[in-house]
């Protein structure tokens, strides 16, 4: 007879579970493009949340005194935990019997109390900012407080005692539901969880908007009622923070004690009713709308391909009411609650931009999940007779049909409202936000199928990577929304570029994404590249918007400049790092000529080049060792992109006679990324126009280079030559 496993003992094999299945992603499975892009893209979110909340947090402590300081703290992260607890305990895969691991624990000798603990203990260790940026608010917050080195260990060990509490409160609401609801009522209260999920996350996005729109006034709303925040159990998250921003060390540390002693009574409540709850705290393998839908008389009309995902949905209520009730509920809270409807129809800009944020939420939950309800079936789509572009075009129509539909409405009652417009620009915004809601479903579908894996049914068939990417395309086309013309032609056209990027990457991976060899098999693909150039386009745009502000607000012109330039230095090197991994882990690039004539060429090339455009503009000015480190920089990483995946993966899809297109592209890739940075905030500008010539000169030639040697080096070191002309000469 086996021994029973202990708490700690389990806890530490689904740590070392976890943590192995991180590694293999990245290492043995041929993931990792997809995994160290989700990796970076949760890191750089989490310092822009802890930056974003720090500055509002700031303002805050400026407004009120240490005790207010600590009732706004406790706002936030209540809401924070709330949102967090809610959404974990809608989903209910930790107690549905039939995945790989419950199935191997309910084999083993292990009683549903101890997997609740042990799984507790391990969220909190695998994933310590699930509670939806919980660390970045504390880490803050001891920013702010000027606590010092202590406040990081201080703000992660509270965070995952927080983490504890509400893994161990959501598992215990997940057996209530099994254990004490009949399994035909079961699916209503399912349901339900999911639409107070959906409302906590609006609270959350609602706090939020208002804490970095108004810190000042929330700081004075909320030390009217600090008395009622006390009462909340955050406050003991919030306590020792504020007792080390007061110098007590020995009553933070005291804090710290008591919050971990709550955690530890919780999760012994919570491992009481667990055990109450027994085996019959499991809930049954497979769907829970199987068994209590009817099946369709033989006379029924048969589903296609576009009409399935939707068929599936109405039969899902769960994600029936999040596709309908989420829209809905984040209209209510910006009229409502953050924003106010003054705010929102204020002008055409923010209408198109809320109504396209509206089409972004739909799309995750409808057509960036297809290939997650397909991988039961896909193989019968693949034995159709009918090419696999077909078949997806035909999924992404019926959901444009929905998403531009939808679109089309809230625009035109939103618009209304808005003042001074005039009716040629209501009609020209509400048609480009319908052609982006509609464009959005395209890129859903094309997505979702670029990177699913159906081999491995341990995997989700859409992954967090998948998810961010699809984001970032949707902030692009909201940054199209506001901009000034020149950007939003730039954006447009790296729109465009990503769309059919991404469409044909959707199509090849579905071709073979049920062969695991296929799928883990590295290749470089021009749908990476234009992601990466996504983020390198609207992050420094937004950098570029922030610099401004910061140098608005500053009295030291040089302090603003050297924040500029250390901003855009710091995503040039994330970028730059992400794109020469990938490119080192990808299979190795074929070129046409030897290094030393490649390097003669780009040299050759480059100084003729800088020669012609300094005898057009006349004398220059000295460059600063800042700037010309940064544009040296700025050429690599761009060489990288554009030409190392880019162009590279373009050329090898289409052979030799489509080299030329492939270098037309990158161009015009190229170009628009530029203008997207280097265009001014508040509009264009002659001296931009000629600066946008000689950029798309220098990105032609460094395109004719690299298609004439097939090396990166060569085009790169062309680049640089003008550089240095420009900055020395």
């Amino acid at each position: 007879m086996m021994a029973s496993i202990g708490v700690f003992r389990l806890a530490s094999i689904l740590i070392r579970y976890q943590l192995r299945s991180m590694r293999n992603a990245v290492r043995a499975r041929g993931r990792g493009r997809t995994t160290l892009f989700a990796f970076v893209f949760g890191a750089v979110t989490g310092l822009a949340y802890a930056a974003l909340f720090a500055q509002a947090f700031s303002v805050i402590a400026r407004t009120v005194d240490l005790t207010g300081q600590l009732a706004a703290l406790v706002l936030v992260t209540t809401t924070v935990a709330f949102g967090s607890l809610s959404a974990r305990a809608a989903s209910v895969e930790a107690v549905r019997a039939g995945s790989p691991q419950n199935e191997f624990l309910m084999a083993r000798p292990v009683s549903l109390a101890s997997l609740v603990a042990a799984r507790s203990l391990a969220d909190a260790v695998t994933d310590p900012v699930a509670g939806l940026f919980l660390l970045p608010v504390l880490i803050s917050a001891g920013v702010v407080w000027r606590i010092g080195p202590a406040a990081w260990p201080m703000a992660i060990a509270i965070s995952m005692l927080m983490q504890v509490a509400i893994s161990s409160l959501a598992y215990a609401v997940q057996l209530a539901v099994v254990r004490y609801v009949p399994a035909r009522r079961r699916r209503v209260v399912w349901t339900s969880l999911r639409l107070v999920a959906a409302l906590s996350l609006a609270m959350v996005w609602m706090l939020g908007t208002y804490v970095m729109r108004a810190p000042a006034k929330l700081a004075a709303a909320v030390a009217t009622i600090g008395s009622i925040v006390s009462l909340s159990p955050a406050t003991l998250a919030g306590a020792p923070l504020a007792a080390l921003a007061r110098g007590e060390t020995s009553r933070a540390v005291l804090g710290l004690v008591v919050l971990a002693a709550s955690v530890s009574g919780t999760m012994l409540v919570v491992l009481a009713f667990a055990r109450r709850a027994g085996m019959a705290g499991w809930e049954e393998a497979g769907a829970v709308w199987a068994e209590t839908t009817p099946v369709p008389p033989p006379t029924a009309r048969l589903p296609t391909a576009a009409t399935k995902d939707l068929r599936l949905i109405l039969r899902d209520r769960s994600q029936l009411l999040a596709l309908i009730a989420l829209p809905a509920i984040f209209i209510g809270v910006q009229i409502f609650g953050a924003a106010g409807w003054d705010w929102t129809t204020a002008n055409l800009g923010r209408v198109s931009c809320f109504v396209f944020s509206l089409a972004v939420y739909m799309g995750t939950i409808g057509p960036l999940t297809h290939m997650q309800a397909e991988r039961r079936a896909f193989w019968i789509l693949r034995a159709v007779p009918v090419p696999l572009g077909q078949l997806l075009g035909a999924k992404a129509r019926a959901w444009a049909l929905i998403m531009g539909g939808m679109a089309v409405v809230v625009f035109t009652v939103m618009s209304l409202s808005v003042p001074g417009a005039s009716a040629a620009e209501r009609i020209g915004s509400g048609l480009l936000v319908t052609a982006g809601a509609a464009g959005i479903a395209f890129i859903a579908v094309a997505m979702a199928s670029g990177g699913a894996d159906l081999s491995d049914d341990t995997n989700t068939a859409v992954g967090p990577a998948t998810i961010y990417a699809y984001l970032l395309v949707g902030g692009l086309f909201n940054f199209m929304l506001v901009e000034p013309g020149v950007v939003r032609i730039a954006g447009l056209v790296l729109y465009a570029f990503a769309g059919w990027a991404y469409w044909h990457a959707g199509v090849e991976q579905a071709g073979f994404c049920l062969d695991a060899e296929m799928v883990r098999a590295r290749r470089v693909r021009a749908a990476d590249g234009a992601t990466m150039l996504i983020v390198y386009a609207v992050g420094g745009r937004g950098l570029l918007a922030l610099a401004k502000i910061v140098a608005d607000g500053s009295q030291d012109v040089r302090f603003a400049l050297r924040f500029a330039l250390a901003l855009q230095t710091a995503l040039l090197l994330l970028v730059g790092i992400v794109a020469a991994l990938y490119l080192k882990r990808g299979p190795k690039a074929p070129a046409r000529r030897r290094l030393a004539p490649s390097l003669l060429l780009g040299v050759t090339a480059g100084g003729c080049l800088a020669a012609a455009l300094r005898a057009v503009s006349g004398a220059g000015t000295d460059w600063p060792p800042a700037l010309i480190g940064a544009s040296l920089l700025a050429v690599l990483v761009e060489e990288l992109v554009l030409r190392g995946v880019v162009q590279r993966a373009l050329g090898e899809r289409f052979g030799a006679r489509g080299r030329a297109g492939a270098a037309a592209i990158g161009v015009a890739a190229g170009v628009a990324v530029a203008a997207m940075w280097i265009a001014p905030v508040g509009g264009a500008s002659l001296q931009f126009a000629a600066q946008m010539g000689a950029i798309a000169v220098v990105q032609t030639l460094a395109a004719v280079v690299y298609a004439s040697t097939g090396r990166v080096s060569s085009s790169c070191i062309a680049r640089a030559v003008i550089v240095g002309v420009a900055a020395f000469a």
